[in-house]
């Protein structure tokens, strides 16, 4: 599939790179042009390499690119850095201080990918590449990266990975959230479900969150699920109440000592009642099972 692109705020683009079967979401990336260019959300390796391939056709010249930022390194968010760092040498790769030795060593990554996506996984996304050490920039907490005409701040995100970063940005007012915020449902796009895979720390998560408030960004860059408008902070309000939900649910059913499957149906019955439109098995199969490992493990 061709990646499309879309300018959705000054001087800001979204790259559709597709859809990943494995998840039926959308590869997204962000391309940020000014005096000094970014890429912010890489992907996986298929979606990088469509990038590349299409680059010339696109006239997006990513040779020309200074920083590749991944919000963090899980497969689809920055397993493609590696590729486009060895691809693209010119380019400094973005990434919190906790994921930097999987990237330069990738095969603890690797490992963790085959244990949930199965041993063929690179065929949907791709081979996870090793980024050369010299082209990491260890991010920092609150640091500024200035581009020209706007900077970004990067800001440590922990909950759905402890390695996780946003980037504010002083030009569109927007934050590429990667899933600190969760991910807003395509059935209802104001509703905005936690994402929490294992391992997952739904206080890390609800504190990261309640950060990220403050800020009360004008939009949300979403890595699967584009871009959405903040307005009154009411994306930000709906992804706290719906993660605040999320664990008191489960906390509850894991005391009562209910199955996973009981516990999806619990899940289900709520967001059913956020919104009669709203089809909580688009989000509801994976995203959960973080909470229930929690929970279970704090017993």
């Amino acid at each position: 599939m061709a990646v499309e692109i879309k300018e959705v705020a000054p001087s800001t683009y979204l790259l559709d790179c597709g859809e990943v079967p494995v998840f039926m979401m959308r590869q997204v990336a962000y391309l940020l042009v000014d005096h000094t260019s970014v890429l912010i959300e890489p992907g996986a390796t298929v979606a990088a390499s469509r990038l590349l391939e299409d680059s010339e056709r696109l006239g997006l010249h990513l040779d020309k690119i200074s920083y590749i930022i991944p919000t963090h390194i899980h497969v689809d968010h920055g397993g493609g850095a590696g590729y486009l760092a060895q691809k693209l040498p010119q380019a400094k790769v973005v990434i919190h201080p906790k994921g930097v030795p999987r990237m330069i060593d990738p095969s603890r990554l690797i490992q963790g990918t085959r244990l949930v996506f199965g041993e063929d996984f690179e065929e949907a996304f791709g081979p996870i590449l090793p980024i050369p050490e010299g082209q990491i920039h260890v991010a920092q907490d609150d640091e500024e990266i200035r581009l020209g005409a706007r900077e970004l701040r990067i800001l440590f995100s922990p909950g759905h990975a402890t390695h996780h970063i946003s980037i504010l940005d002083s030009l569109t007012g927007g934050l590429f959230c990667g899933e600190a915020l969760g991910s807003p449902l395509d059935s209802a796009p104001d509703i905005v479900l936690p994402v929490g895979i294992p391992p997952f720390d739904p206080e890390a998560y609800l504190e990261t969150i309640e950060k990220l408030e403050k800020l009360s960004p004008k939009l949300l860059f979403y890595s699967h699920n584009g871009v959405r408008k903040n307005l009154d902070n009411h994306l930000v309000r709906r992804i706290k109440e719906s993660s605040m939900a999320f664990a008191n649910i489960v906390e509850e059913a894991v005391r009562a000592g209910e199955d996973d499957q009981k516990i999806m149906e619990r899940l289900s019955q709520y967001v059913e009642g956020c919104s009669p439109k709203a089809r909580p098995w688009e989000s509801i199969i994976i995203n959960p099972l973080g909470y229930i490992d929690y929970f279970r493990n704090k017993r």
